[in-house]
């Protein structure tokens, strides 16, 4: 008489198909929508743009200053040179400072409020999280800069008409290329944030309290920004995070110098791939128990 063995329950395995479903990525972007601190920022984006033509109107000039020679001299010439002008006045601190936001809260906010455990279990593997949460806070970062982007030349071609960028002590650009202009200096400031959405997505696996990892890229930044002023430092200046910031402004130039944008470019993802592998790596191996 043959006998059957008794059944026993295998390994549980779950397939790729099945991590990938347990976050989706539109249901994190709809998180993420949700919050505050992200409306928030879009709705600044959106907003900023009337606040700099409501002060253009209190300040009362409607052309050029005598003298000067910079870009907000000319801002007022056309919607393209208003959109460039607005670019120039943000891609700075308040760029860093959202992308300090956004990437510093990915998973040190998930800790802050005790849910990371919880997403960790639902099975879904820790670099998934890391990809979805970081894929999200960039997506929202573009749809941020194209809203920024697109009131401006709302805004400005409103209010001084539909004429290409005037370059200061230069010639006026043709509608056609001035809007290629704006979307490679675009391109070009997002390239150059990798470094800080990069440093966030670190301190934000390092940090146990959003404000911390926020504050560490903000920090950083400021301190980069500091030490590059400073001659004495000569070519060390070169390697900082920071450097060369301002490269998108080439686009904004009668001729455009290639060099400083390539080098913006280059230095921030060289510095962006040091810190995400840094960020994997610790992510992979950190105690989760609370």
């Amino acid at each position: 008489m043959s006998t059957t063995a008794p059944w026993t329950p295998g390994p549980i395995r779950e397939s790729a198909e099945t991590v990938r479903r347990t976050l989706p990525i539109r249901v994190e972007f709809a998180r993420q929508i949700s919050q505050w601190r992200v409306r928030v920022v879009l709705i600044i984006f959106g907003v900023l743009p009337i606040v700099v033509r409501l002060a253009f109107l209190i300040g009362g000039a409607g052309g050029p200053a005598a003298g000067r020679t910079d870009l907000a001299a000319f801002a007022q010439a056309s919607g393209t040179t208003f959109t460039a002008f607005i670019l120039v006045i943000t891609a700075g601190f308040l760029l860093t400072l959202v992308v300090a936001l956004l990437f510093g809260d990915m998973i040190a906010g998930e800790a802050s409020r005790s849910t990371l455990k919880y997403l960790l279990t639902i099975p879904v593997g820790r670099t998934r999280l890391l990809f979805v949460k970081v894929l999200v806070a960039w997506t929202v970062l573009v749809v941020g800069i194209l809203i920024l982007t697109g009131m401006s030349l709302l805004v400005g071609t409103i209010s001084y008409g539909s004429g290409g960028i005037q370059i200061p002590v230069g010639p006026q650009l043709g509608m056609a290329e001035s809007l290629l202009r704006i979307l490679a200096a675009v391109a070009v400031i997002w390239l150059h944030l990798s470094w800080a959405a990069a440093l966030g997505t670190m301190f934000t696996v390092l940090a146990e309290a959003p404000l911390a990892a926020a504050g560490g890229v903000v920090i950083t930044s400021i301190l980069s920004s500091i030490l590059e002023r400073i001659p004495d430092l000569g070519i060390v200046r070169n390697y900082l995070p920071t450097w060369n910031t301002d490269a998108f402004r080439e686009f904004f130039a009668a001729r455009i110098d290639y060099g400083p944008v390539v080098d913006s470019v280059l230095s921030a993802l060289i510095y962006a791939l040091i810190f995400t592998a840094v960020a994997v790596w610790w992510f992979r191996r950190k105690n989760i128990s609370s």
